[in-house]
């Protein structure tokens, strides 16, 4: 599985993840396609995400559920969302977003993500 962290989650989680979910090959916004998309909108980067089949992991439940229904309605593609939550995992503890991350990947396992939207659980 591919993802893509957003700015929220450390950065530290990267290294976290190669430690519990090595076959998660992981990129973090600010340095993912050479920080390209560090201020893009939530549109840009999901579709950048379609493109290489990423799965985007975000703590923002604000902006994009709207934008996910919005492309359902318009019968349009996504590689995937996770997302997380202060209540269940914080974005600042990389130990913890990568166990969580490595939970979800094993569960989903090599199913296509197209369309799934999943949340992180402790």
């Amino acid at each position: 599985m591919k993802v893509l962290l957003d700015v929220h989650i450390a950065k530290a989680t990267l290294a976290a993840l190669v430690k519990v979910a090595p076959t998660i090959r992981a990129a973090h916004l600010s340095a993912w396609r050479e920080g390209e998309f560090r201020t893009a909108g939530d549109a840009e980067i999901l579709s950048a995400c379609q493109e290489e089949r990423r799965v985007l992991v975000t703590f923002d439940q604000r902006t994009i559920p709207g934008l996910l229904r919005h492309w359902t309605a318009e019968g349009r593609d996504h590689a995937g969302v996770i997302f997380g939550d202060e209540n269940s995992v914080r974005p600042n503890r990389p130990a913890a977003v990568a166990t969580a991350l490595a939970v979800l990947a094993a569960e989903i396992g090599c199913a296509d993500t197209n369309h799934v939207v999943r949340f992180s659980r402790r």
